[in-house]
């Protein structure tokens, strides 16, 4: 039986979410400056980014693969010194070899930092609650991000280097939080039940490969669709409302804080109401048919307001997706939620390296095929879910019937 997560834990696991994506946030716009100071050329500026993506993409499974083992405590707390790291060492490159390298090993440290949170939420909430606490938790994720690129724009003039030492600082302010206030979770209590013993003696490799498995396929497919989606979008809009309606910095900044602060409130405020209307499945598909109806409002946009209502619904659609998906996946019980967040994570790092290599591609073509094809991706999605439905509805059912008999579960 689970006990009820603690209220003032979930706010920690929250406040410490949410300071260290501040400091990414603070970092992504900043990094450019950095690079130029060191005179490297735009490709070599976009590698900066996607070696991060590919460095959690190895990493985040064997993160998640020794929270199952050693607890999450651990694994959480060096991921958020890993965070602090990664910014702190970005100030010591004197080339772009340096530069990549230490990029590399930032993020192979603080890639544990995720799928330990979410492995946590997970634990310690009943299943049917468990969409709501961990779209909360993404939502807290995505607040974080928006604020991080003002914060940035706060500290920037007093020199290039001083956004990355602050968002160090942020990390390892955190630090004493989690270790005074984040219990380790009962997750080996749990992990007493039969099919929990047979997920101990799954290989890592044999983990990876139940990406590919009934009940998981699915989901891992629509992570990874979302992410090739949305990153294609974060990495093209800007040059897309440039190019069509030349575009202020005013109104590009508007249109991205459209996407994320829809996400974030239907997150937040939204989710639990349709959670107590609607089943996992049908979530998963009134979020796809809004998330491609905002892809195809971006790419046949005349004016800029049209664009920015385009990102309004594709923030709302990944919003009610996202959460749905990931708690979909903590409800199965062949691999531990270490694991299966960790390979979460690692999905969502891949979308974030074919996407922008995708639409940076295509739009040397037709400035609106990144979003297009943005539209198709979640429109096959949506078959997806579509064609499997029935069996995520069958172990819905089944996943109530047996939380009513335990009547001191708690949100």
């Amino acid at each position: 039986m689970k006990m009820m997560m603690d209220r003032k834990a979930f706010f920690i696991l929250g406040f410490i979410m949410f300071l260290t994506m501040t400091g990414y946030g603070i970092v992504l716009p900043t990094l450019p400056f950095l690079a130029d100071n060191l005179n490297l050329s735009s490709v070599q500026m976009s590698s900066l980014i996607i070696i991060w993506a590919i460095s959690q993409l190895i990493t985040a499974p064997l993160w998640g693969r020794l929270a199952d083992k050693i607890g999450r405590k651990p694994v959480l707390i060096f991921g958020v010194f890993g965070f602090g790291v990664a910014f702190l060492i970005l100030i010591f490159a004197q080339s772009y070899w340096q530069l990549l390298l230490l990029r590399l090993i930032g993020a192979a440290l603080s890639s544990g930092a995720q799928p330990a949170v979410f492995s946590m939420v997970a634990d310690q909430t009943e299943r049917k609650n468990r969409s709501q606490s961990i779209a909360k938790m993404g939502a807290v994720n995505g607040l974080g991000f928006l604020c991080g690129p003002a914060v940035g724009g706060v500290f920037s003039p007093f020199g290039v280097l001083v956004p990355f030492i602050v968002a160090g600082s942020l990390a390892f302010i955190t630090l004493p939080f989690a270790w005074l206030f984040i219990k380790e979770t009962d997750f080996q209590r749990e992990n007493k039940n039969p099919s929990a013993k047979g997920s101990e003696s799954l290989s890592l490799w044999q983990s990876i490969a139940m990406v590919t498995k009934k009940g998981y396929w699915d989901l891992y497919t629509i992570i990874l669709g979302l992410s090739i989606a949305a990153s294609s979008l974060f990495g093209l809009l800007g040059y897309f409302m440039i190019a069509r309606f030349d575009s202020s910095p005013e109104f590009v900044s508007l249109a991205f804080s459209a996407q994320a602060g829809f996400s974030v409130i239907v997150q937040f405020f939204f989710l639990k109401k349709f959670t107590d209307f609607f089943e996992e499945d049908t979530i998963c598909k009134m979020g796809l048919i809004i998330s491609t109806f905002g892809y195809c409002l971006i790419s046949i946009s005349s004016f800029e307001w049209v664009a920015i209502v385009g990102c309004m619904f594709t923030g709302f659609g990944q919003a009610l997706v996202r959460p749905i998906a990931t708690a979909m996946l903590s409800k199965r019980n062949e691999m531990g939620q270490g694991i299966t967040m960790g390979l979460q994570h690692a999905m969502d790092s891949l979308g974030r390296i074919l996407g922008p290599l995708w639409g940076g591609w295509v739009f040397a073509y037709m400035v609106s095929a990144p979003f297009i094809t943005s539209a198709i991706i979640t429109a096959l999605l949506l078959l997806i879910v579509m064609m499997t439905s029935k069996q995520p509805k069958i172990q819905l059912k089944k996943l109530r019937q047996k939380d009513t008999g335990h009547k001191n579960y708690h949100a």
